[in-house]
């Protein structure tokens, strides 16, 4: 069972971060052979709705590790696979990486993650 599950992702002067893909790994998940992976793409505004199974169904409740990666746009099919602007650091799931918790709601918004693409870093601003 998946329950609704929305974000945002914002630089860290405030702007959105459009096009920044965002994945939910659980340990549970992986052990019990699931392959799906909730994620989401963020709109133009920087929000996000989280997808598992179905379009913006959401999560199954749980903890999860959640990565990043942010690929620069392709203007044509035929341009060269799009590089991560976050330089894949932020694209597998670590002892390190952010973690949420996703529990049985009606809806819930986990907050805004805050990129600073310099340092290279990601903080969860707003829970």
């Amino acid at each position: 069972m998946t329950y609704p599950v929305s974000g945002r992702v914002q630089t860290s002067d405030g702007k959105p971060a459009a096009y920044v893909r965002v994945t939910l790994h659980s340990s549970k998940l992986v052990s019990e052979g699931d392959p799906f992976r909730p994620s989401a793409m963020t709109d133009d505004d920087g929000t996000f709705q989280l997808t598992t199974y179905e379009t913006h169904d959401g999560a199954p409740p749980g903890s999860y590790a959640v990565t990043f990666r942010w690929a620069t746009p392709q203007k044509t099919v035929f341009d060269p696979i799009p590089k991560d602007k976050l330089r894949n650091h932020f694209a597998l799931p670590t002892e390190a990486s952010l973690r949420c918790e996703i529990t049985e709601a009606e809806t819930q918004d986990i907050g805004t993650f805050e990129i600073d693409t310099k340092k290279l870093t990601i903080e969860h601003v707003q829970p």
